[in-house]
């Protein structure tokens, strides 16, 4: 394991989580007609699937003023009526299969889903424990793979912006907050 400080690893599949040598592979924008919908708002329901609060806490930090997600146009609500998608943390455990599915349907189309951390990814320590479900991707169709144990909050929100497609890619040695393109 080799540790560094980047933060650009959100993927669109869960194999580009997999590294192969030093390149990552970013995450890529939603399709073009998705991008237009959301590419300038976007209104997510937090799901907590049974994970240990980790990833909520770096999810939470996002609205402070430090990273002000609201600024990107992100916005965390509370219905899922009223959202465009989900952000999904913890390894769907049996309890909670029924309430993600219910909230899934409840979210109108077109919708988006994040799934963040590892547990929502793979089930993290609890993979293939008869309880949880192996990651949100079990139970729903996952748009964007946001991976850490917890993830970092700049890793949430590069993952957020990318998935928007309002990352500059000409400026990638920057942060992510630093990146956004103009227009």
């Amino acid at each position: 394991m080799v540790h560094s400080q980047e933060y650009r690893l959100a993927a669109r599949t869960r194999t580009e989580l997999l590294t192969r040598g030093p390149f990552v592979a970013r995450s890529h924008a939603l399709n073009e007609r998705l991008q237009r919908l959301f590419g300038r708002s976007l209104k997510l329901r937090v799901v907590s699937a049974g994970g240990c609060n980790g990833c909520e806490a770096d999810v939470s930090v996002l609205g402070t003023i430090v990273f002000d997600v609201g600024r990107f146009g992100i916005q965390f609500v509370a219905s899922p009526r009223h959202a465009d998608g989900l952000l999904i943390t913890g390894p769907v455990t049996a309890n909670m299969k029924l309430a993600l599915k219910k909230t899934y349907d409840a979210v109108p189309p077109p919708k988006i889903v994040i799934a963040t951390g590892a547990c929502a990814i793979s089930g993290g320590p609890y993979v293939d424990h008869a309880e949880v479900h192996n990651g949100a991707d079990a139970i729903v169709p996952v748009d964007l793979y946001i991976p850490g144990c917890p993830p970092h909050p700049y890793t949430i929100l590069e993952g957020l912006l990318g998935l928007l497609g309002r990352i500059d890619e000409g400026r990638v040695g920057g942060r992510a907050v630093d990146a956004i393109s103009q227009g």
